[in-house]
């Protein structure tokens, strides 16, 4: 449905004046563009979506019915992935808290584990010990030099030599398989990526007599993205960029493999997916001007538009009913919150006026997920139906009562 002032005033009348708008087709293309470009390059990929990106459960229901794996980093997005059907098999385990009860959890129930420290490695083996009869499948996650003058905090020091003898212990576990090895970084720079692709490549010739199961190189990718959004980054990444960099390198160094003993590539986007399938809308309460400056207050907050808000401007759209146009050279769009610096957007230029609506684009990650209950609680997630014309709750409002119903006086 084309959004206009109308639409969005009676959507505003039936589920208050701010509320972010999902298009899940969206996600699903996304998702098919981003596996095809590597699997033309090397067949074997496939794709572990970032849970803690978007947890919104109709998002994580259309990659398990794509056939993709959840990657989770707690136990509640294991639990989200569980209740939604998710096999236990397609689930990948990362992040760096895992108490011993989730860990065992994680561990009998089959899902692959990429062991983060050598407190899981001792964990682990605890586990292993009390629970012989059963197998269970881990992975490491690997932490080395890619060349950015920045150290990760996650992850296996590869280049300490206490990282090959826990692997050489942990192989002498009858009940462990590791299946692989994983690497995360948040560099989204190209040039970092094909340099990890080359030291895991080298670092699982090392480790493994056959080629691992998988290799996991993480994710960090750039999404689709407005043009307006992309002037404001030094360099913007397509799909086809990431495959070639990494894709092309797993093809030539398995090249003379047999397909079966290939290890599978799984890449782990977030942002990459889910980035443009959400828009957020807000209303402009008042505009005032405070010593030369003029100031738009919404019903919105930059804590509902994401991470990203933080440091450049969202591409936006303005919604207006009213018969005169106030036309400004700079006006700062601020949020309803106590924050001095919560602001939605520096410096618009344009036509603005009080009871406009403002419709923020490519905020589907980090924003649903890291809204707090501050001030107020957060607003609806709203989905048009091409077939009944109407739109659907995804999320339902907020209330008081599921803020403060865990508290106790």
């Amino acid at each position: 449905m084309k959004l206009n002032f109308d639409a969005l005033n009676n959507l505003s009348s039936e589920h208050g004046d701010s509320f972010y708008l999902l298009y899940s087709d969206r996600f699903a293309k996304n998702y098919d563009d981003f596996l095809e470009e590597f699997q033309c390059i090397y067949s074997k990929t496939t794709i572990g979506y970032s849970y803690k990106t978007n947890y919104t459960p109709k998002l994580c229901k259309i990659i398990d019915d794509k056939g993709g794996y959840a990657e989770v980093v707690s136990d509640m997005e294991y639990s989200l992935a569980i209740n939604i059907g998710v096999s236990p098999n397609n689930i990948i385990v990362n992040g760096p808290y895992k108490p011993k009860k989730a860990l065992m959890r994680f561990l009998l129930n089959g899902s692959i584990v990429n062991l983060d420290s050598y407190k899981e490695v001792a964990l682990l083996t605890e586990i292993a010990n009390q629970y012989p009869d059963k197998k269970m499948l881990i992975g490491l996650r690997c932490n080395f030099d890619i060349n950015n003058d920045s150290v990760s905090r996650f992850g296996l020091d590869v280049e300490d030599d206490k990282f090959f003898k826990e692997f050489y212990k942990l192989k002498e576990l009858s009940n462990v398989k590791i299946m692989g090895i994983h690497c995360h970084f948040p560099d989204r720079n190209i040039e970092s990526y094909a340099y990890r692709a080359d030291k895991i490549l080298a670092l699982a010739d090392k480790l493994f007599e056959l080629p691992p199961s998988y290799i996991d190189i993480g994710g960090g990718y750039f999404g689709k993205m407005d043009d307006s959004l992309k002037k404001q980054f030094k360099s913007v990444h397509e799909y086809s960029d990431y495959a070639q960099a990494i894709a092309t390198r797993f093809n030539d160094f398995y090249s003379g493999f047999d397909e079966k003993l290939k290890p599978t590539l799984i890449l782990e986007p977030g942002s990459a997916l889910v980035a443009d399938t959400m828009e957020f809308v807000a209303k402009v309460i008042d505009i005032k001007n405070i010593r030369g400056s003029n100031i738009a207050m919404t019903t919105g907050s930059k804590f509902n538009l994401g991470l990203l808000s933080s440091s450049v401007n969202m591409p936006l759209m303005v919604f207006s009913g009213a018969a005169e146009r106030t036309a400004y050279e700079t006006v700062d769009i601020s949020g309803y919150t106590c924050i001095e610096s919560d602001f939605l957007y520096k410096n618009y230029i344009g036509y603005l006026n009080e009871d406009d609506y403002l419709v923020f684009s490519n905020i589907g990650s980090y924003s649903v997920v890291f809204k707090p209950p501050f001030i107020l609680p957060n607003v609806p997630i709203l989905e048009y139906d091409n077939i009944t014309k109407r739109y659907d709750i995804i999320k339902r409002q907020e209330t008081v009562d599921d803020i403060f119903q865990t508290f106790h006086i």
